[in-house]
Formats: C-alpha cells, sequence, structure tokens
C-alpha cells in the first residue's frame, strides 16, 4: 500500500466522523478541565464563575463498578487444539494484562468521560540483557485521549471493530523524544530529522491549553491484507500419520520429511490475514515492517455507541448530562454573586439618635471593636428618641426560581445518569437490605452499557491476543502464568517429550495447532469474590465450630485471609485442606506433603495401638501382682504350719516324758501323732497354689 492510498483511507475516516469528535472533545475539557470554556461562557453574566460537579461522583461509581467486575477472557481449544495450551493461553493472558492495568484504566476513562477509549497490543523482546536471546512477548500500551488521535476503518460496521481491515494512531514527539524514538528503532534521524506531521489530532481546544510547544504528529498505520496460501499435506504409509504445512515453509522440514518416508498425499488452499504496520510522516512513509497476528492490534472501548444516518455516534456520560451541569454551575454561581457582592443587614437610625456618635457606628463586623455603643436618649426639645434601630436594611432574597433550579438540575442529571443512594440513607436503620439491593440492582442496569462495551472490547482483546502469540510462541520456551487467584506459576510451551506408550515424540502445550474460540464475561473480581467467601465461612465456623464442616470452614477462612506476614497462615489452612482431602494437591510440594502423610498412616496402620500396648502392659503388672499375692498366701499358711508341727512336736516330747513308763501307751500315741501329722500335711498341700512345693 502506497502512500497516497493511506492518506485517502484516513482522509475519509476523518470526514466521516469529524462531527462526533469534535463533540466528544468537547465533553473531555468539560469533563476533565473547565465547564465554563464554551459558547455558553458568554451568555452568562455572573462575575463570579464556579465549577460545582454533580455528574462526577456518577462518573467515578461507574469506572469503580468496571474495576470491580472485570471482564474474564476465556479460550477453549476447537478444531483439535490442544485444551492443555488453552488453559496455558489463560493464563498467559492474565499476566500480561496485570502489566497492562494502566491501558485498560485509561481506555476505562476515556469511553465513560467521552464515550472512546482505546488500547494497543505490542511486541517487546524477553530479555533486555542477553543479545542473544530474541524471543518476544506481547505487551499491552495505553492510548490517550483515543477519541482526537485514533482512527479506525470507515466501513467497519461492528462495535468492537473486529472486521476493521486498517487502523490509525496519531502519536506527538517532541523533538528530543522523536530523536530517541529513531535511535531506539533503528531509523535514521539525520535522514528524518524535520520528518512533518503526518495529521495533526482531532481537536479544537489548543487555544484553551496555550500549548505553545511544537509537536511532531507521526502516524502509526496498521493495514490487514488477505493472503491466500497453499497448504500441502503430507502422509506417512507406515503409521499413517498426517502433517500440513504452508508452502513457503517447506523448505525447512523437507528433508526431515523424506528422512521420516512422509510423502505429499494432497494440498489445499487457506486464507489467513497479515497485518503491516507502516510509520508515517507528513512526507511519507518512514518505516514498514510485518507484525505478528492476523488483526488489528488495536482495541476500541466505546460508551453509547450507535449509527444514525450513516454517521457513527458516541457519547459518554457528560454528553446528555452537559446541560443541566451548566445550568447547575450557573444558578449556583448566581448564589455566590448576591453573596458576595449584596448588602449585608444594617441598622437604620433617625439622625438625632446618633448626632455627636457617628464613630461608634462608621465601621461594621469585625472592625467595630468597640465594647459599648451609645446615642442620643432626647431629642433637641427634650423629647424621648427610640432606644436602637428604627428598622433594618434586609440582605437580598435568593430568588426563588434559583432555589428551584438548583433542586430540578440535580434531579435531571439523576435522570440521565441514574440515581443512587449514599452512605447515610445506607446507614439508616428504616431502609431494609432488600431496598439497598434494588438501588444497586437499578445501579447495574444504568451501567450496563459500559460494562457490555468493556466486555465486547476485552473479547476482541482475546482474539488479537491469540494471533499474535500463536506466531510469538512457536518455539519451545518458559513462560508465566498467573491462575484465577493471583498465584503465579512458569510452564512450557510448544515442548516435545516421549510418550512411553506410544515410543513417538509429542508437543506439550502447542499453541500453533488448532484453533482457540475466545470467550468473555463479566463478573465480580477475584477480590470481591474472595472477601465474600471469607464472610460466609466466617459465618460457617461460628454456626457449627465443633464438626468437621466447622474446622474445614475455618481452615478455608484462613486461606482467605490478607495482609503483612499471612502468607503462612493461608499456606497452613490450605496444606489443612489438601491433607483433609478437601482439594487436590497442585504444587510439588503440596504432593509430597500427601504422600509422606500417607506413607505415615501406613507406618501407623502397621504398629500396634499404643493404648492397647499400655493395656497389655497395665495386665502384665496385674498377673504379677497377683503372682506375689498368691506366693505371699502362701508364705503364711507353710510358716502357720511349721509353728503348728512345732507345738505338737512340744508336746509329743511332753507327753513322753509323763509316759515314760507306758511303752504301749506311748507307742499307740506316737502312731496317732504320726497319723495326725500326715493329715495335716495332706491339707496343707491341697492349700498350696499349682506347682508350688512345701520344703
Amino acid at each position: 500500500m502506497d502512500f497516497d492510498e493511506i492518506k485517502r483511507l484516513t482522509s475519509s475516516a476523518q470526514a466521516s466522523t469529524s462531527a462526533t469528535r469534535d463533540e466528544a472533545s468537547e465533553m473531555l475539557v468539560f469533563g476533565r478541565i473547565n465547564q465554563w470554556d464554551d459558547v455558553f461562557s458568554g451568555m452568562v453574566a455572573n462575575e463570579f464563575r464556579g465549577q460545582f460537579d454533580i455528574v462526577k461522583s456518577k462518573r467515578n461509581k461507574i469506572i469503580a463498578e468496571l474495576h470491580a467486575n472485570p471482564t474474564s477472557v476465556d479460550f477453549k481449544a476447537k478444531d483439535g487444539a490442544d485444551p492443555d495450551a488453552a488453559e496455558v493461553l489463560n493464563g498467559m493472558f492474565r499476566s500480561d494484562m496485570i502489566y497492562g492495568e494502566e491501558a485498560i484504566e485509561t481506555a476505562q476513562m476515556d469511553m465513560v468521560d467521552c464515550g472512546y477509549g482505546a488500547f494497543r497490543f505490542t511486541t517487546e523482546y524477553e530479555s533486555k540483557e542477553d543479545d542473544l536471546d530474541n524471543l518476544q512477548r506481547i505487551k499491552v500500551e495505553p492510548i490517550n485521549e483515543a477519541n482526537n488521535v485514533v482512527y479506525m476503518d470507515d466501513n467497519a460496521r461492528k462495535k468492537d471493530k473486529s472486521d476493521a481491515y486498517w487502523g490509525l494512531i496519531i502519536t506527538p514527539f517532541t523533538r528530543e523524544g522523536w530523536q530517541k524514538y529513531c535511535k531506539e528503532n533503528g531509523i535514521d534521524y539525520d535522514e528524518h530529522k524535520d520528518p512533518g506531521s503526518y495529521q495533526h489530532p482531532n481537536s479544537d481546544r489548543g487555544f484553551f491549553l496555550r500549548n505553545t510547544t511544537k509537536h511532531i504528529d507521526i502516524g502509526e498505520f496498521y493495514h490487514k491484507e488477505r493472503k491466500r496460501k497453499r497448504v500441502l499435506i503430507f502422509e506417512n504409509p507406515y503409521t499413517g500419520e498426517r502433517v500440513s504445512y504452508y508452502q513457503s515453509d517447506i523448505k525447512k522440514v523437507i528433508d526431515e520429511l523424506e528422512e521420516s518416508g512422509f510423502v505429499q498425499i494432497g494440498q489445499k488452499y487457506r486464507d489467513r490475514f497479515e497485518v503491516t504496520k507502516y510509520l508515517l510522516s507528513g512526507q511519507g512513509i518512514i518505516k514498514k515492517q510485518k507484525i505478528a497476528g492476523e488483526e488489528i492490534p488495536i482495541v476500541c472501548m466505546f460508551g453509547d455507541w450507535s449509527y444514525v444516518e450513516k454517521r457513527e455516534l458516541w457519547r459518554g456520560i457528560y454528553h446528555d448530562a452537559q446541560d443541566a451541569q451548566r445550568l447547575y454551575n450557573t444558578a449556583m454561581s448566581y448564589m455566590m454573586d448576591i453573596w458576595a457582592k449584596g448588602p449585608r443587614e444594617k441598622p437604620i437610625f433617625l439622625h438625632e439618635q446618633i448626632q455627636g456618635y457617628e464613630r461608634y457606628y462608621h465601621q461594621n463586623g469585625m472592625d467595630n471593636n468597640y465594647p459599648y455603643m451609645m446615642q442620643n436618649r432626647l431629642d433637641q426639645d427634650g423629647g424621648e428618641l427610640p432606644l436602637g434601630p428604627v428598622g433594618y436594611l434586609q440582605n437580598p432574597q435568593v430568588p426563588p426560581t434559583v432555589a428551584a433550579t438548583i433542586d430540578k438540575m440535580k434531579e435531571s442529571v439523576n435522570d440521565v445518569t441514574g440515581s443512587s443512594m449514599n452512605t447515610a440513607d445506607m446507614l439508616n436503620s428504616q431502609v431494609t437490605e432488600g431496598q439497598i439491593a434494588q438501588v444497586n440492582a437499578s445501579t447495574n442496569m444504568e451501567t450496563f452499557l459500559y460494562r457490555n462495551s468493556y466486555q465486547l472490547a476485552m473479547k476482541q482483546a482475546g482474539r488479537i491476543y491469540v494471533s499474535m502469540a500463536r506466531e510469538l510462541y512457536d518455539v519451545p520456551r518458559e513462560v508465566t502464568v498467573t491462575n484465577a487467584d493471583g498465584s503465579e506459576k512458569t510452564m512450557m510451551v510448544n515442548s516435545t517429550v516421549l510418550d512411553m506408550e506410544t515410543g513417538e515424540e509429542v508437543v506439550l502445550n502447542d499453541l500453533t495447532k488448532g484453533r482457540f474460540e475466545v470467550f468473555a464475561e463479566t463478573g465480580p473480581s477475584y477480590t470481591s469474590l474472595r472477601q465474600e467467601q471469607a464472610q460466609k465461612m466466617s459465618e460457617l465456623f461460628q454456626s457449627m465450630p465443633d464438626s468437621e464442616v466447622g474446622q474445614m470452614a475455618l481452615m478455608s477462612y484462613l486461606t482467605t485471609l490478607e495482609g503483612p506476614d499471612m502468607d503462612w497462615v493461608r499456606k497452613y489452612g490450605r496444606n489443612q485442606l489438601v491433607l483433609g482431602g478437601h482439594i487436590e494437591p497442585e504444587t510439588d510440594e503440596e504432593k509430597q506433603m500427601v504422600m509422606q502423610a500417607q506413607q505415615q498412616a501406613q507406618m501407623q496402620a502397621q504398629q500396634p495401638d499404643p493404648a492397647m500396648l499400655m493395656a497389655m502392659a497395665e495386665d502384665k503388672k496385674g498377673q504379677a501382682a497377683m503372682q506375689d499375692a498368691m506366693n505371699d498366701q502362701a508364705k503364711v499358711q507353710v510358716d502357720a504350719f511349721n509353728a503348728e508341727s512345732k507345738r505338737m512336736d512340744s508336746e509329743t516330747k511332753r507327753m513322753e516324758a509323763i509316759n515314760k513308763g507306758r511303752n504301749d501307751t506311748a507307742k499307740t500315741a506316737s502312731e496317732i501323732k504320726g497319723n495326725e501329722l500326715d493329715n495335716v500335711q495332706k491339707l496343707a498341700q491341697s492349700l498350696m497354689p499349682q506347682g508350688f512345693m512345701i520344703q
């Protein structure tokens, strides 16, 4: 595409949208700088011109709603794409968009203020220190006042401009800034020292800003062109495997295909887009280069967007509220004029009352430092004069129409921007939660227009991102992915591993295979959901603190705590949930922790129960004590037997001494004693424990 064709396209787009851009540009100044700097200011005679912005709070509320309810982009694998690669792509998109928060915030504010915001995708080298590393990553950059510097294909009819074939960004540079840009991008500055501005940004407010710095306006023109490429299809006759390559890439792999036994079995044509970037000055094309992706890397974000009689319109929150805001400023300024320039309340005296005491009444207010005032009691004829003023000069009153106008203008602004409940009303005990919910639901309906535009823009951002990622991440490399909870981890894309079952090499997380469909959904941010979850888990634990469910709720609550040095608390709560089997382990550390816990459980199952061991030990101690008691009892019985034997022996000797002469009688007595002794021994033996012998 030549320079003249580019100028023709951009001039056509500027002509078709110039009226809309002028109105939107006025709203940028009206909302951000000065609400009096226009034709309306010449119609008002007020000396004081205050600015009492009653739209600002509604504008800030919408931006806060967009921030609290971000749009999440989800990639789904289609046409043979790897589902795992889609998950990796989700994490990569989150990571890169986190670094682009400023770009998104700038686009949102422009969209709300004037109806048109934008940001763009560029690329940069992954490593700025390693000269041998030429890997690139995707970067999100802001575009300030997109209404004045961004022009899209005027034949594009979709709100997200996904059907645009070209886009233009006008970037102003100072002389020093242009010299630095040339050095960083390999442009000969001496050759383009005075390039001249390609096209001045759309703005008629230069007289207000009084900007005397001379800028060089450089155009960055992106053009998308459809290319039909031949695709060659190869097949391995032994394995039946099929592969396909663009004809332009076949030289890189033809030798490898022949060695593997692949033969060409067919061909087809595929349409794809190539995007070329042109750097433009007022004199012509400075530089031309192909960029990654198949989409124009500009994301447009519109507010109230429509077409009327072939004219594209976009408007922000200030457009419909500007008249009411102007009248409100005028009424309030008029009141200030009355208050500042109107006469104060003054007392009225008769001349005879203060004649001779005029010095007491020359000063008013704080300047009158007299401790008391004096007046004449009698007139010249001796008649009594009235005490004190005979009347007062009243302050000027605010006209009733002005007071009514102030109230009506507030209502008018609420009608076009949406009403809301203030904090005092929410804290009122008579206001129910249902009423607050209804007000919030009404607010959501009023911000739907902006939330829907934000969602469409982020969906287009996902399409641009995946088209660029498929070309930039086509080799094995490590990437940083961000999970939905904000945690980060590193993964490999396009890495080749050997499948142990088939013995073939497979590519993991292949971003170049198949296609990825983009979905977008707007909802509460992860932080808001985390706070809500913490509240619910806290209530659940308090309702059943001693139950298993209550303990699980407590551990879940710990994982939601935020603050300095709270990482160990969150980690403890998560570890307990993992060990309890409530959530699956994700990291290698968690998997190892679960494995160790299982091994300890198995070892404990093989070992006797400590309580049982204690019981067995106590049983043995009891048996030993019982045996000791039985031995003690046996000893008592033996001692008793021995004592009885000694007594009987003594008795026998006494009888022998008495009956010494009676041999027959002694013999008989001896036999009787022997029988009795034998009986006693048998009795004692029967009383002994088994295995115990009397010595």
